[in-house]
C-alpha cells in the first residue's frame, strides 16, 4: 500500500458552533462534504487565561508540546523551540515536505532545513522564505498583514511586482477574476475593503498549490487568519441583540462578514478536495472564538515607531517589528540595550490618571510592547507624559484605534477532522497535542519521544481496517 499524502488546513480559530448552524443551514456545503467523509473531533487548547493564544497553541499542534514546556508565549519567538517540529521530523525521514504560513512555527530557524519549502509566518523574526524566489512574495505580503489595520494600499511598485509574480508563479484564473471584481466593488462601496483579507487566502492558495507540484509534498500545512480577524472585530455586527449598548452601526456588509469568512473558507475547502481527492485531508483550528460582550477592550496601534520612541526618548538604534493587533518587537540589538529602552518607554504614562501608556516585557535583546486596552476612548486633549522630565505628547499623535474594539473572543475548543473516508463523530474531546503524533504514525514515521500527544486511535485503527480491506 503506498503511503498517503497529508495535508493540515489549518483555519485559525474557526468554531465548531459556527461550523455546526452554517453546515445545517447550508451556507457551507464543501465543508459538510468534508465532514461527512471525516472522524470528527472537538479538540481541546489545554491553556487558559494569557495562554490561550493562537501564537501559543500552534506551536503546540507541530511540536506536540504544551506551553509548559515550549515556553512561547508570544508571536515572533516560534523559533526559540529547540525541538523538532511535525514538517522537520518528517523531513528528516526523507519525506518532502511544506510549510506554507504556520504561526510561530521554528521551521525558519538559522540552522532548520527542510526538504521542500518554508513560507514563514508574516511575524516571523528572521522572515527568510525558501525558496528564493518566495521571497519577494514574502516580503510584500507580509508587510501587508502586519499593517492591515492602517488599510493602506499597495504602492504601485508593490501591485506590479505581485502582479507579476502571481502571473509567474500559479495564479489561477478564478483568482484573478475575484481580484479584479473586487477592486471594481470597492470603487462603488469603499467600505467593502475588510473582504481582502478572504482575497489574500485565495492567492496563498495558489501560490501554495504551485509549491506543492514543484516539491511533490507527501505532506503540507497551509495556515490562514482571515476568518479569525473578522470574528474579533465583527461578531457584534452578526448578532447586535446579544451586544446591547455596545452593538455598532456600521456598513450593512459587515452584519455578514463572519458567514462570508466562513463561505471564503468553504471555497478553499473545494479546492483541497478537488485538488488532492486521494490525500489525506487534517482540518484543524487549535482553538475558536465565541461572543464577547464584557466590557469593551479597545486596540490601539503606534502611528509611527519613530515618533513613539522619539517621545520615550529613546536615541539608541532600534528595529522595529509590528507584530499581530496592537503588539510589536524591538530589536535592540543586544539585552543591555534592550533594557534601558525597556526603561524609557516605562517613563511614559497618561496624564489624566497616571497608568503606563505601554505593556512591555524584556526578550533577550529585545523589548516586546503593546499599547494597553481601554474601555473607553481617550478624549480629544488626553496627554502622555514622560514622567523623568514632565514632557507632554497628545495621544492621537503617537497611536491610533484599530477597527473598534473587539467582540469575538477565544474559546479553547476547536474543530479537528481527519478526513479518511470514514464518518464517525467522537464524543469525547482531544488535546492538540495529539495532532502530530497522529500524522506521522498516518505516515509510518515513529513518535519522537519529545512529543507529549498520542495517535488517534479513531484515526489511526479505521485507516488501518480500510488498507487491510483493499
Amino acid at each position: 500500500m503506498a503511503t498517503p499524502r497529508v495535508f493540515l488546513i489549518e483555519f485559525n480559530e474557526l468554531s465548531p458552533v459556527l461550523l455546526d448552524e452554517f453546515m445545517r443551514e447550508g451556507a457551507i456545503p464543501n465543508f459538510r462534504r468534508f465532514w461527512e467523509d471525516s472522524v470528527v473531533f472537538v479538540s481541546d487548547a489545554g491553556e487558559t487565561g494569557g495562554a490561550l493564544q493562537p501564537w501559543v497553541q500552534w506551536p503546540s499542534v507541530h511540536s506536540s508540546l504544551p506551553y509548559a514546556e515550549h515556553g512561547v508565549y508570544r508571536l515572533g519567538d516560534g523559533a526559540t523551540v529547540s525541538k523538532d517540529q511535525l514538517a522537520a521530523v518528517l523531513s528528516n525521514a526523507g519525506f518532502r515536505v511544506g510549510a506554507f504560513g504556520s504561526m510561530n512555527t521554528n521551521y525558519g530557524r538559522a540552522d532548520a532545513h527542510l526538504n521542500g519549502y518554508f513560507l514563514p509566518d508574516p511575524w516571523d523574526k528572521r522572515g527568510k522564505a525558501v525558496p528564493d524566489w518566495l521571497q519577494p512574495y514574502y516580503d510584500i505580503t507580509s508587510e501587508q498583514v502586519k499593517e492591515s489595520t492602517r488599510r493602506e494600499p499597495l504602492t504601485a511598485k508593490q501591485a506590479v511586482a505581485l502582479a507579476a509574480f502571481m502571473v509567474k508563479h500559479g495564479i489561477s484564473a478564478d483568482t484573478a477574476r475575484s481580484v479584479a471584481r473586487q477592486l471594481v466593488q470597492e470603487r462603488k462601496n469603499p467600505q467593502i475593503k475588510w473582504r481582502r483579507a478572504s482575497l489574500f487566502d485565495r492567492l496563498q492558495y495558489d501560490v501554495f498549490r504551485k509549491l506543492n507540484a514543484q516539491y511533490d509534498v507527501q505532506f503540507a500545512s497551509f495556515f490562514s487568519n482571515s476568518t479569525a480577524h473578522y470574528q474579533h472585530f465583527y461578531w457584534r455586527y452578526m448578532e447586535p441583540e446579544r451586544f446591547g449598548a455596545q452593538a455598532a452601526d456600521g456598513d450593512a456588509s459587515l452584519r455578514e462578514a463572519i458567514r462570508y469568512g466562513y463561505q471564503a473558507m468553504d471555497a478553499l475547502i473545494e479546492r483541497f478536495l478537488s485538488d488532492y481527492p486521494d490525500a489525506i485531508l487534517v482540518f484543524a483550528t487549535a482553538l475558536s472564538q465565541e461572543a464577547y460582550t464584557g466590557p469593551k477592550a479597545l486596540m490601539y496601534k503606534a502611528n509611527d515607531y519613530d515618533t513613539l520612541l522619539k517621545a520615550a526618548n529613546v536615541s539608541a538604534r532600534v528595529e522595529p517589528k509590528p507584530v499581530m493587533a496592537e503588539q510589536f518587537h524591538l530589536e535592540c540589538g543586544d539585552a543591555q540595550t534592550a533594557q534601558s529602552v525597556l526603561e524609557r518607554l516605562n517613563d511614559l504614562q497618561f496624564a489624566s490618571d497616571g497608568k503606563p501608556l505601554l505593556q512591555t516585557h524584556l526578550n533577550g535583546s529585545a523589548v516586546f510592547g503593546g499599547c494597553k486596552h481601554y474601555e473607553e476612548e481617550p478624549r480629544e486633549d488626553d496627554f502622555i507624559v514622560r514622567k523623568s522630565d514632565g514632557a507632554r505628547f497628545p495621544f492621537r499623535d503617537l497611536f491610533y484605534l484599530v477597527d473598534g474594539h473587539r467582540s469575538g473572543v477565544h474559546n479553547p475548543d476547536g474543530a479537528l477532522w481527519f478526513r479518511i473516508g470514514r464518518h464517525q463523530i467522537v464524543d469525547r474531546k482531544v488535546s492538540i497535542l495529539d495532532i502530530a503524533p497522529t500524522i506521522l504514525t498516518l505516515l509510518g514515521v515513529p513518535v519522537p519521544a519529545h512529543m507529549r500527544g498520542a495517535p488517534l486511535p479513531e484515526v489511526t485503527g479505521a485507516v488501518r481496517e480500510k488498507e487491510a480491506v483493499a
